[in-house]
Order: C-alpha cells, then structure tokens, then sequence
C-alpha cells in the first residue's frame, strides 16, 4: 500500500484547505493540528484500496465489466480471512456515494464560457464545484460494481511512481513530438524527466547522509548496471532529438509553427530544456558511480549529530596520541604563542570527520541526559482556570472586555494567594484557539471598536470586539 500512502500523503493537507471554515480575511491564521475521526487502525482504507486495485485489475480482464460483490469478497478474504460481508458491503457504499468538491477557475471572456446573467463575470476566477468524486460505480438492482473514470485514474496516479528506469521511454516521446510538430509538449516531456533524475539524485543524497537503510545500498547495488543503461538511453535519445534541431526542414516547420501561437517561442528554448536534462544526467552519473565506488570500498559509515561537548570532554580525559598532537599542532598553532592562540573553527575539520577508513560506531548524541522541560504556563493556566472559565461560558458569552474586567488573565499560582501571576497572552490564547479550552466554543466577532487601560498602565485597543461562546449545532441538529 506504499503507493495509495504517498497518494494520500500528497493530497491530505490540500482536503483539509477545502474543508476549512476559515472566513477570509481573518486575522487569525493560527492553525492547529487537525482531529480526524475513525477507528485510527487503517482497517477501512486498506480495504477501499484493496478493492480498488482489484477493480483495476478486472477493469482490464473484463473491458470495464460490472464484478459481483462475491468476487470482490473472495479476493479480499486472501488478505482477511474473515472479513464479513457488511464490512464490504460499507466500503463500497462509502466509495460509490460522490462528495462535493468546489474549485474555483479563469474565466476568460463572455464568447468562450457563455456566462449568463447572475454568473462569474470575464476576466476572473469563478467558483466551480464537481460530484464527480464517486471512485466506484455501482448497480441499483443486481449491487454489482466497477470503477468509475475517478476511480480508475486514482488508481492509476496511485500507481504512477516516478523512476528513472522507465524515463528512457519518455526520452523518446521528445522525438515523437518533435516528428509530429507539436513543439509545446517538449518543455513538459523533459520536465518529467528532469523530475525523475532529481528524485534518484535526492536519494543518492539521502542514502550518503543516513546510509543505515540497508534495504537502499542492496537496490542501488542490484540496479547499478540498469541505472546506467537508462542514463546512456536517455542520453544518446536526447542528443539525437537535439540534433534534430539544427536541421533546416525543421527549423522552418517550427517558424511557421511559432507565427500561429500566442505565445513567443524560440527554437533555443527547446534546446535549453534539452541541455538541462543532459547536464542533470551527467551530474547524477557521477554521484552514482562515487556512491557505488565508495560502498564497493566499504568508505562509508553511518554518522549521526556529533556531541563536540562531549567529545572535547573525552580528549581531556584521555588525550590522543603525541603524533596526532604534534601534526595538529604544526598544522594548526600559530607561530608566535606568547601573542595569539588558535581559532576552533580551523579545528572542526579535523574534529568531523564524515567518512572514516575503519569505524562502524555511529556518533549519536545522547538526550537520556538532558534537563526536563519546564512546565509552559499556558498549560498551567488552562488547568488552573479552565473548569472555572468553562463553567463561565456555559452561562453566557465571553467577551474579551468582559474577561479583563472580570480578572480572567489572573493567576494564582500557589494555594496560599501569595503570587499571582499575569496570564494576559494565556488568555488572549484562548480567543484565538478555542480548541484549548473546549472543542464546542467559537469566536464571534463584534464591529464595535473597544479600549481597555490595565492598572499597570498597558492599554488595549482593538477595532471590533471578539467573545467566546458555545456553538449552537446541538440545537440546529434536534431542531432538524
């Protein structure tokens, strides 16, 4: 399910931009973590998309054939023996009910999108929205289902990981859009390719920095001569279509090309894109063939955040040899000691050495030693005045001025009344997140300006005057 992960990972944060109740305009931009609800053990979507695959799967047996619900329940018995067929019956129901989504898109002019009266006027971004969200389809009368094209082209991008093995056969739709003509298609073909080259290069980079994967070395290593064929493919495909460029036929062919389009295009933007996939190849097969060197090697080791307290700590107590002291010394001290002494930044280099010839120990700095954290004083205040505030809350709205004049930023820090403390940011807190006091309040927000001066002599001013109150869904809920 590696694959529906990153899926999911990608497009998570972007649903919970359209769910947002968030009013534009606010100056509350403060975003908590998200709760979202469920069993929270992955049983339902692991089973939506097992269906899918297997939907898929089908799809391409039966040319887009309604399945029984019986098959699909045979086949996911393999993964869960017992699976009941209510369990089945619940995920298909969920994926075949559509979902509203609204977007918003360029409207260009009144000839092309034929906006009527009451509509998004031309020249702006107009809001749009879409029930084409149900990822299966499903019969009223037999229940038998198949994908929908939402479906299948989830499935399908679940599925579309880019690697570089499979990016020679990209290299080579640069030559066929070039034979056809269609010149635009070329910047976005290579940028492909280009995104490809920069994924294995990051994970070159990721394997050098933290090289305990082991899993990562062995694939790199079984993959080495494949790698290197795909880069010479690429390569010799993209130089070919480069070449193609200075060709008169098409030279001409891309003039008459560019006279018709909006946009200004070049024939040197075509080779720049070109050059930048060439230059991109030649830079990871170098850093390939030096990972690959120094793993053959046995020159590289796994090296974690370096303690140089601690580590200066252990070189007082046991001092290195007098040959290193001496090489260092000759290398580093200045030459007259009676007036200067020697910088510690000319010293790290030899201190942080990342590829050691023989050590299999990683430097990990240890935090079993470190002090506690104190104690944050919001979370004092919310538990000293929460229950106290809550109860206030249920009563009636809170304003902000009312909860000065009241005393709520007031904090009694020991039973004895001795020391109070002052909780104003605390309490400005709990406007401004009311999820810290209770998951059922919300802010309203008032247009009459308000000025409050503290005994302190601190003043506070504010252009409307925002109140805590409980939220009336309860109600709205029993009377629907």
């Amino acid at each position: 399910m590696t694959a529906w992960n990153k899926l999911l990972v990608a497009t998570t944060r972007l649903l919970d931009l359209h769910d947002s109740a968030h009013e534009p305009g606010s100056p509350f931009v403060q975003v908590s973590q998200e709760q979202r609800r469920g069993l929270r053990d992955g049983y339902w979507l692991d089973l939506g998309c097992l269906l899918l695959d297997y939907l898929l799967e089908v799809d391409f047996a039966t040319n887009s054939a309604f399945v029984t619900q019986r098959r699909c329940l045979a086949h996911l018995r393999g993964d869960y023996p017992e699976l009941p067929a209510d369990d089945l019956s619940f995920v298909i129901n969920l994926l075949a009910t559509p979902s509203e989504i609204h977007y918003r898109e360029w409207q260009a002019d009144a000839a092309d999108s034929g906006a009527g009266e009451g509509e998004t006027p031309p020249g702006t971004r107009g809001g749009r929205s879409t029930k084409r969200t149900a990822l299966i389809e499903k019969q009223g009368q037999t229940g038998q289902v198949r994908l929908t094209p939402s479906g299948r082209q989830a499935v399908t991008l679940a599925s579309q990981v880019e690697d570089l093995l499979y990016s020679e056969y990209d290299a080579a739709k640069v030559i066929a859009a070039l034979s056809r003509g269609d010149y635009a298609r070329v910047p976005d073909i290579t940028q492909q390719i280009l995104m490809a080259i920069r994924a294995l290069t990051q994970e070159l980079r990721r394997v050098r920095e933290n090289p305990t994967h082991e899993g990562k070395l062995a694939a790199l290593l079984d993959n080495e001569r494949h790698y290197h064929n795909a880069l010479n493919t690429i390569q010799s495909t993209l130089l070919s279509a480069r070449s193609q460029l200075s060709t008169p036929t098409l030279i001409a062919h891309f003039d008459a090309w560019a006279e018709r389009q909006e946009e200004e295009w070049d024939l040197r933007m075509l080779s720049a894109t070109i050059g930048r996939v060439l230059n991109a190849i030649e830079n990871l097969s170098r850093r390939l063939s030096e990972l690959l060197s120094d793993i053959a090697e046995g020159r590289i080791q796994s090296m974690g955040v370096i303690d140089f307290a601690g580590l200066a700590h252990q070189l007082l107590l046991s001092p290195p040899p007098e040959r290193l002291q001496d090489a260092v010394v000759a290398r580093m001290m200045p030459l007259g000691t009676q007036v200067a002494m020697p910088r510690v930044e000319t010293l790290l280099p030899l201190v942080e050495t990342r590829r050691a010839e023989r050590s299999g120990a990683a430097l990990v700095f240890d935090e079993a030693s470190d002090k506690p954290s104190a104690d944050p004083l919001l979370a004092r205040y919310l538990k000293a005045r929460g229950p106290a505030l809550r109860q206030r809350l249920r009563q009636a709205p809170l304003s902000l001025p009312e909860a000065l004049s009241e005393g709520w930023h007031h904090f009694e820090a020991d039973p004895a009344h001795t020391e109070t403390l002052d909780c104003l940011p605390q309490l400005l807190n709990t406007f401004v997140d009311t999820q810290l006091l209770d998951d059922h309040l919300s802010v309203g927000i008032d247009d009459t300006p308000f000025s409050i001066a503290l005994p302190d002599g601190r003043r506070i001013e504010g252009a409307v005057t925002p109140s805590l109150r409980l939220r009336k869904t309860a109600t709205k809920e029993q009377k629907v």
